[in-house]
């Protein structure tokens, strides 16, 4: 992630065209977003173990090899936004990738404008501050816990931090079934679905009495939204 003070966001730009990633990273250095380019798989593992950016542009196609396959690996070293880059218009492709991870797909040919404002969007969400009240909680991504003020760690599964850190890259906006479905249990949501619902049954519960009504809120006919960790 970028160091204290540092506004510019960084991003990752993964393809085999050199002369495109270059062309693409210049177009963000003109936008005030900073880039780097990685040109195999290897490479990127490499980068990654190191290095956080805040965004990844994955080309769907590395050579011969489909990316949407080793999205898997990718999400192991990394919770930034993966924003595929594809000629692929199959809607079949575009359900898996989000089942394994991805956040969205940019369909070639498109145009600068549309792919920086679709990255700043993407930027906004993910960089966006958590509310006053979580300042004595710690949400930490790379460990997947989630700690109280006095330090014990919240035990929850790993469905039940998903589906929390989910929702709290966008505290205050509600988000809906499907989409969360998708994002958590990776599948479409069934008829008479009640997965969701447990879950956040269950993160309640484990936030303690306090924290029941105020964590995660209800959106009636569409979903939920984050609310803020409890008060200290």
């Amino acid at each position: 992630m970028n160091s204290e003070g540092d506004s510019q966001p960084s991003i990752l730009i993964i393809d085999d065209d050199k002369i495109l990633a270059s062309e693409l990273a210049e177009t963000f250095a003109d936008h005030a977003i900073s880039a780097r380019a990685s040109y195999d798989w290897p490479s990127t593992m490499t980068l990654l173990e190191d290095w956080g950016p805040d965004l990844i542009i994955l080309d769907q196609r590395l050579g011969a090899v489909d990316t949407l396959l080793l999205l898997p690996e990718l999400r192991r070293l990394t919770a930034a936004p993966v924003l595929f880059l594809t000629g692929n218009r199959s809607e079949a492709d575009r359900v898996i990738g989000l089942e394994l991870g991805a956040d969205d797909f940019l369909l070639k040919p498109i145009a600068a404008r549309e792919m920086v404002a679709r990255v700043r969007a993407h930027l906004r969400r993910s960089q966006r501050p958590l509310p006053k009240s979580v300042a004595a909680w710690r949400m930490m991504t790379a460990e997947r816990r989630v700690c109280r003020p006095d330090g014990s760690t919240v035990p929850l599964t790993s469905a039940e931090f998903d589906l929390l850190a989910h929702l709290a890259a966008a505290p205050g906006t509600a988000v809906d079934r499907e989409t969360l479905t998708r994002q958590v249990l990776h599948r479409p949501i069934g008829i008479d679905d009640r997965s969701l619902d447990k879950l956040v049954h269950q993160i309640r519960r484990k936030m303690g009495r306090s924290g029941a009504g105020e964590v995660i809120a209800s959106v009636r006919n569409l979903g939920y939204v984050f609310k803020g960790f409890p008060e200290s």
